[in-house]
C-alpha cells in the first residue's frame, strides 16, 4: 500500500515537471507510474532469482498448486523479513524507473516563451503611443 502512495507521488511530480515543460501532465504521469511499477517488479524479480537462490528453491516448484504457491510465498514474506536490505535494495530499484523518466524529462527541451520584435520592446520602453 506504502508502495502505491510512493508510485503516485512520484507520477505526480513527474506530470508537473512535464507540465512546466509544456507537455502532456497525463501522459507522462502515466507514464512514470507504468516505469516505475515495472522496475520495482523487476527489482523484486532480481532480488528473489539472485540474491534469494540459498533460501528459495524455485526449480522445486514445476507445478503450482494452491498448497504450494503459498509455500512459496511464505518462504519470500520469511526471506524479506529475515533480510530488510533486500527489500530496501527492490524499491531503489524500482526509484530507478522514476528518475529515468525524470530523466527523459529533462532532456526535453523547456516551453518556448512567445517572442517579441525588437521594435516592440522600443515601443513599449519609451511608452509608445
Amino acid at each position: 500500500m506504502f508502495d502505491l502512495l510512493i508510485i503516485g507521488y512520484l507520477s505526480y511530480r513527474n506530470g508537473m515537471r512535464a507540465k512546466t515543460k509544456g507537455l502532456s501532465a497525463m501522459k507522462w504521469g502515466l507514464l512514470s507510474f507504468a516505469a516505475t511499477f515495472c522496475a520495482l517488479f523487476f527489482g523484486m524479480y532480481f532480488v528473489i532469482v539472485v540474491l534469494c537462490r540459498d533460501s528459495i528453491n524455485l526449480a522445486g516448484y514445476t507445478t503450482f498448486s494452491y498448497k504450494e504457491s503459498m509455500d512459496l510465498a511464505n518462504k519470500v514474506n520469511q526471506v524479506f523479513t529475515d533480510y530488510p536490505l533486500r527489500m530496501v535494495l527492490y524499491e531503489l530499484i524500482g526509484f530507478g524507473g522514476y528518475l529515468f523518466i525524470r530523466y527523459m524529462l529533462d532532456r526535453k527541451p523547456d516551453k518556448k516563451e512567445p517572442e517579441m520584435n525588437w521594435m516592440d520592446k522600443l515601443e513599449n520602453k519609451s511608452g509608445g503611443e
